[in-house]
């Protein structure tokens, strides 16, 4: 992998559009996206990134192994385990339900730490979205990702996910069911606390329609256990990332003058934890 470098339609297009509708994969940018983060290929673990190498506004980058993003653990095998072990993951961050972690289960290492952070409050999550999707084409997911700024239970789950990282420093999994939207947050606001620009920021989000090709067939199985028989949707707007989410929560971001202004204002960050974290994750 080259890093950085713009990824052409003529070249991966195919992969981000297998299973998409062509107004969902226009929506995503026709498959043009620059690899920010490093994708970790494992047997059962889907998309899987290392933060290390992104570089902030000053020239400093992300230091590699310290900050990974994934989809959930539950399929991984003993040889992706031992590879992350490898890696030198000790914290494994759980962004997803109670339902979804009791459904489907991650598979750890008995040396790990876990940290369970639900940024939903306990609901039937897939059925609820979907019926969003449904009742409000192309803006429920929108409406999504603000919430998940302003809601309690989100200003919750971001603010202790900062604080682990400070007052318990080490190297971070962080994941919840695809590894798109809630990992794509939490990816976002510790790459503005640590000095990134949005841009970068943004096509790092983006990476992920790389990999969600491999997820769609299981996702959308998924999606039809839950889906009434007799509803037509292009549900595929739940499977990728959107630049449209993104700006979203940008929209709502930038009330407090971006992501790190909303890390400080709202989420409690402190100028000797943007010192501190910068200090540790950086290079």
């Amino acid at each position: 992998m080259t890093d950085h470098e713009p990824i052409t339609p003529n070249a991966t297009a195919q992969q981000a559009k297998d299973g998409l509708s062509a107004d969902t994969f226009n929506a995503i940018g026709n498959g043009q996206y620059r690899v920010m983060s490093k994708h970790l290929d494992f047997d059962h673990i889907a998309n899987c990134r290392d933060l290390g190498g992104i570089a902030t506004a000053d020239g400093h980058h992300v230091k590699p192994g310290m900050l990974l993003r994934s989809a959930n653990l539950h399929h991984a095998s003993d040889q992706d385990l031992l590879a992350l072990r490898e890696i030198g993951v000790q914290n494994v961050v759980d962004l997803r339900t109670k339902q979804e972690r009791e459904a489907e289960p991650d598979r750890l290492l008995s040396t790990w730490n876990i940290y369970e952070l639900p940024s939903f409050k306990e609901m039937s999550e897939l059925g609820a979205q979907l019926n969003g999707v449904i009742a409000h084409p192309g803006t429920f997911i929108c409406h999504m990702y603000t919430d998940l700024l302003v809601s309690k239970q989100g200003i919750a789950c971001w603010s202790e996910w900062l604080r682990l990282l400070v007052d318990r420093p080490g190297s971070y999994l962080f994941h919840c069911t695809q590894g798109k939207d809630r990992t794509g947050i939490a990816a976002a606001l510790i790459l503005a606390v640590l000095g990134v620009d949005e841009q970068t920021i943004r096509d790092e989000y983006l990476q992920t329609n790389l990999y969600m090709n491999t997820e769609t067939p299981r996702l959308v199985k998924m999606v039809d256990k839950v889906m009434p028989m007799d509803v037509e949707a292009d549900i595929t707007q739940f499977l990728v990332a959107a630049p449209a989410y993104f700006d979203a929560m940008m929209q709502q971001a930038n009330q407090y003058g971006g992501l790190l202004g909303y890390a400080q204002q709202q989420l409690g960050v402190t100028d000797d934890d943007i010192a501190f974290l910068r200090a540790t994750y950086l290079q």
